[in-house]
């Protein structure tokens, strides 16, 4: 499906509403996720939400509909819990227009410790909520219920990974070796299956004076282990620190009476960062101008890197980051400085769509990358070529090559070797952010925070 117009999705909510549009303001960056979406304001004040689906680059969404979502917030509002209200839906243009949810999503903006906590015990209890709804009723909407503890591993992961493989150009090996790794160390089935939100946590919600407005995003919803949802939250805590991650995870433990698993955790989190490369490896391949180009990049950089960072956690191999060089001083790099100074001194405070605004800062971030790939590349393919040496025994003609080889190495590697090749995709994702230079947005310099101690379980 071709990207969404904005053009067709305002004329079928003026149809819709019998009103006109008085202002538009279309979202971006990581608020977006990807997705078309406006904020419409109407002639008589009313405000919507109308949320686009993504377009066929995005492998996951044959499986992970608009329509699938739209049916699951209906779902959860008539059960009482705190979603957007779903107004109208249109199959063509793929539209939900939602009513408007006045409240905050930036985590960090929340600068009194007391309201952080008030916030993520609210977001506990509202997740224990929807958790306790029974999976039958998602069951009746198309959601399969998993029979087996491999089910609730892989009825999500194959999502992935069809979406992943189908359209990838090269072989990526950190993600055949994770796939691998998933499948060889599938944990023990919880007592019920729950709706998993999918992508939980920090930035999606809505919070207003301490409390949730809304439970937003519902995309990757499917029936799954409520530790793979506590480690989406994980997972999201790099994107918008929270700082009492222990408070999410203890205080849902209470409301819902399920005990934390650090064990499932620690497995369960290698998935929850592994999918951002699963879905973002092919359009990392190929980006399209139109999208959000750099932010993909970005993303898809650092979800390799906390990959690497989780699957050694799980095992238990400590890693060491590479020597990153100062960058060169060639012609390149300097023309990419006088292109960031151009549009950052003159271009950028001369605009004043906001969305034209947020188009030129991923323009300057793609600049960034380009500037840091001209200043790091030539030595960082030296040290990747030595370290695929040191695993294959033959020094590669060229990174494309190698790439080739440790994919064939990593698909017929026993378990022995693991730690070694966690060691080298640790090395490697590390030198992939480098190359990103200062173009990484929310996720520059980000840390995946410590699992939280598990307090004494005590059901409110």
């Amino acid at each position: 499906m071709a990207l969404i117009k904005e053009k067709d999705v305002l004329a079928w909510v003026e149809k819709t509403a019998g009103e006109k549009i008085v202002d538009i303001e279309r979202q971006s960056g990581r608020e977006s996720g990807g997705r078309p979406g406006w904020f419409v304001t109407l002639e008589s004040g009313t405000r919507y939400y109308a949320r686009g689906c993504r377009d066929e680059d995005w492998g996951f969404t044959s499986s992970y509909s608009l329509k699938t979502e739209g049916d699951i917030l209906e779902l959860l509002y008539n059960e009482g819990i705190k979603v957007p209200k779903i107004v109208a839906r249109n199959a063509e243009p793929p539209v939900l227009l939602m009513e408007y949810v006045e409240g905050e999503n930036d985590f960090t903006k929340i600068e009194d410790s007391a309201e952080r906590d008030s916030v993520a015990r609210d977001f506990a209890a509202i997740m224990a909520k929807w958790h306790a709804i029974d999976a039958s009723k998602f069951e009746a909407l198309g959601l399969k219920k998993p029979q087996t503890a491999a089910d609730y591993v892989l009825q999500d992961l194959e999502v992935w990974e069809k979406g992943c493989f189908d359209n990838l150009i090269e072989p990526v090996p950190l993600i055949t070796f994770a796939c691998k790794w998933l499948r060889a160390n599938i944990p023990p089935a919880p007592e019920r299956a729950v709706l998993v939100q999918g992508d939980t946590g920090p930035g999606q919600c809505l919070f207003k004076d301490g409390k949730i407005a809304a439970v937003v995003d519902f995309e990757l919803g499917f029936l799954g282990d409520p530790m793979r949802e506590l480690a989406q939250i994980r997972t999201r805590d790099v994107w918008y620190p929270t700082g009492n991650l222990g408070v999410w995870f203890n205080e849902y433990a209470r409301k819902s009476g399920v005990e934390l698993d650090i064990d499932k955790l620690r497995y369960y989190n290698v998935i929850a960062m592994l999918i951002t490369t699963l879905a973002l490896a092919p359009v990392a391949e190929k980006p399209s101008a139109e999208d959000d180009h750099a932010e993909w990049l970005a993303q898809d950089a650092w979800s390799k890197l906390a990959s690497a960072e989780a699957l050694a956690e799980a095992v238990g191999v400590d890693v060491e980051a590479p020597a990153i060089p100062d960058l060169d001083n060639n012609p390149g790099l300097r023309a990419c400085d006088i292109l960031i100074k151009n549009l950052s001194d003159e271009l950028l405070p001369n605009t004043e769509d906001s969305f034209l605004q947020h188009r030129i800062k991923m323009d300057l971030r793609l600049l960034e990358h380009a500037k840091a790939t001209a200043g790091l590349s030539r030595e960082l393919d030296i040290q990747e070529l030595d370290d695929m040496e040191a695993l294959l025994g033959q020094r590669p003609s060229s990174l494309k090559e190698g790439h080739r080889l440790l994919n064939d190495l990593v698909s017929a590697a026993g378990a022995d070797q693991n730690e070694k090749l966690i060691k080298y995709f640790y090395r490697h994702a590390v030198r992939q952010v480098a190359l990103m230079g200062k173009g990484m947005g929310r996720a520059q310099n980000a840390v995946t925070a410590p699992l939280p101690e598990v307090e004494p379980l005590a059901v409110a």
